[in-house]
């Protein structure tokens, strides 16, 4: 992320990789009117790893002409329609209550799309962050699905499944299989960002950064269909998956990132990556303190 500091007169533009937005102070002093390129790598414990952060949608364009989604639809066996429109907040996706239809880092052909996508181990942590609005939404055929569903499985298949109407958030249970859990009654009309947080065996879902919904990590493993995506590991799909809901959504930039234990807390791991720091000094103004003489 760009982070844009300033002190005194100081104009200084920071890029820090794979470092958690904690606070932390970096007091630089230059004289008057220089102008530096600073490229500098540093640690404050040697043992830290930068995570593995990939922007999946960079929020311009259809998401499957980057590299990491596709979008698939049913429409031409379900007859349903599923449309895809690119809009200034990123892609506008609108599906009927029969077809399915949506974004997944694997292929119709169950092989990933980009063969670089990482393990999503959820002993060390994970996080998908994206934009989304829901701005219509319609589940009158079945109350347990939903127009729009966010599914993101780690490495050994246990995952969660929410689904998303325009007033509540629901997770999908797996005994018994799809039958909302735990949910949360919160509007989703609006775009506006979300976090899905998963260590260990429990989920974290943040919405505008408070967290709005936890809970156990699920086994959807056991659905029969003719293409079972729950057997996938790392599976990621966002989009309609059912032929009884429909929605109009709104989907902006999709980060993931792939190990949360080179994230640091307070007291833990620190690691910066600080790329590019222009320097500019106003006139009339001192950054050097007098020195005695």
């Amino acid at each position: 992320m760009w982070a844009c500091l300033r002190q005194v007169d100081v104009h200084v533009l920071v890029l820090f990789v794979g470092a958690a937005m904690t606070s932390h102070t970096i007091r630089v002093m230059f004289r008057a009117g220089a102008m530096l390129p600073v490229m500098w790598l540093f640690s404050l414990n040697s043992s830290a790893v930068l995570a593995a952060v990939i922007p999946l949608y960079s929020g311009a364009g259809l998401p499957a002409t980057q590299a990491w989604l596709d979008f698939a639809s049913d429409a031409s066996v379900s007859l349903g329609t599923a449309v895809q429109t690119p809009v200034a907040a990123g892609v506008q996706l609108t599906t009927d209550a029969v077809v399915k239809a949506g974004y997944s880092n694997y292929l119709v052909n169950q092989q990933l799309k980009n063969p670089a996508f990482p393990a999503l181990d959820r002993l060390a942590g994970y996080e998908l962050a994206l934009d989304l609005g829901v701005q219509s939404e319609n589940h009158a055929l079945n109350p347990n699905r939903a127009g729009f569903s966010l599914t993101l499985l780690s490495a050994d298949l246990r995952g969660i499944e929410l689904g998303f109407w325009t007033d509540r958030i629901q997770a999908q249970g797996d005994s018994p299989l799809f039958q909302f859990g735990e949910g949360v009654m919160t509007s989703t009309v609006a775009q506006q960002s979300y976090r899905l947080r998963v260590q260990g065996n429990s989920y974290r879902l943040f919405q505008g950064g408070v967290q709005v919904l936890t809970g156990a990590l699920r086994d959807y493993s056991a659905f029969a269909g003719p293409i079972n995506p729950y057997v996938l590991p790392n599976f990621l799909f966002l989009g309609d998956n059912t032929a009884s809901a429909a929605a109009t959504v709104s989907l902006g930039p999709i980060v993931l990132e792939s190990d949360l234990t080179a994230v640091p807390e307070p007291g833990v791991t620190v690691l910066l990556a600080a790329v590019a720091i222009v320097l500019i000094a106003r006139p009339g103004r001192k950054l050097l303190e007098k020195r005695p003489v």
